[in-house]
């Protein structure tokens, strides 16, 4: 209880915190807000935070699996079965499986089972947590079978003040959704080939051809293949799920290039000039495009002039919010 009310006084209630990992004297508190709820792991050990923000994140794809929200409100609705999640995908502070299909195999919100429905299920249960494909049931049935893939990427971009490119970066993640019956192989390629670390040696690297410089695939993936073939071969689990990431520095075509003069009139007058130019071509179309400029924590007042669009300052984010 004083740990939590520590966190509570300490990162929920302070506008200075802005790090995930926050360490109060011997504790440390790696925090995730997710909707209204703050999801907080706490350690006084030297943690791997890459593995705890991990589990973290795959706690909050458990609640949006089971509730469709993970919000404050599916939290006291749902508090026993959430103790029963969090009993079952961690055990003595080490993660176990976190995978939605498995878990509500035997982690159910649906009514009580017949004894015969119990002992089919149960080794089922003990099939799928122990074999190869822990991540699917083998009886999946739809009348049509369907697959989606979103690509979500983010461009990462580093300027000088003169303008030059100092470090940019794309990362990627694919997200697919499938609804497919039985136990399907699927298999998935980058424009035909995917190219790690700057080609295989005695193959020619195509035009075409997409580098990447690190790559994250779903447990589904057989590794065995990629490496032999190149091509991504899985058995997908059933409904949305994380297929790959990926980070790629080279043959990036930043979509916007901004131009930005800071001129410091007076020690309590700044002026910011910004311009935005867009480099793709002029048949397609950019949606939702938001610029924040960072001004100085102690301003006090602005005075905003745009040519399109609108822009306002934001007290709580200490940036002009450009839309």
């Amino acid at each position: 209880r004083s740990v939590a009310d520590l966190f509570r006084i300490q990162v929920i209630s302070s506008t200075d915190v802005r790090s995930p990992i926050t360490t109060l004297g011997s504790t440390a508190f790696f925090h995730h807000k997710h909707e209204n709820i703050y999801l907080v792991a706490v350690t006084k050990n030297n943690a791997n935070a890459a593995l705890v923000f991990e589990f973290i994140y795959k706690v909050a794809d458990l609640g949006r699996s089971y509730f469709g929200k993970f919000d404050e409100e599916a939290v006291k609705n749902n508090f026993t079965l959430i103790y029963e999640l969090l009993d079952e995908v961690c055990d003595f502070g080490y993660p176990q499986n976190t995978e939605a299909e498995t878990l509500k195999l035997f982690i159910t919100t649906e009514s009580i089972k017949s004894d015969k429905a119990i002992l089919a299920e149960g080794s089922r249960i003990a099939i799928q947590a122990t074999g190869a494909v822990a991540w699917r049931r083998p009886d999946i049935k739809y009348r049509k079978n369907e697959a989606f893939v979103d690509v979500i990427e983010s461009v990462n971009l580093l300027m000088s003040a003169k303008g030059t490119i100092l470090r940019s970066d794309v990362s990627g993640q694919i997200l697919m959704r499938a609804y497919l019956s039985g136990m399907p192989e699927c298999k998935f390629g980058l424009n035909d080939r995917v190219i790690m670390g700057g080609g295989e040696s005695g193959r020619p690297r195509s035009g075409s051809s997409v580098e990447l410089d690190d790559v994250q695939f779903h447990q589904c993936v057989k590794l065995s293949n990629f490496d032999q073939n190149r091509t991504i071969t899985f058995i997908p689990p059933d409904g949305e799920f994380e297929l790959m990431r990926y980070r790629t520095t080279n043959d990036i075509n930043l979509p916007f290039k901004v131009n930005a003069v800071v001129d410091e009139i007076s020690g309590n007058l700044v002026d910011y000039t910004v311009s935005v130019k867009a480099l793709f071509n002029s048949k397609f179309h950019s949606q939702n495009v938001v610029i924040r400029v960072p001004t100085p924590p102690n301003t006090s007042s602005t005075k905003i002039v745009v040519t399109a669009g609108k822009a306002k300052y934001v007290g709580s984010e200490n940036a002009i919010v450009w839309k």
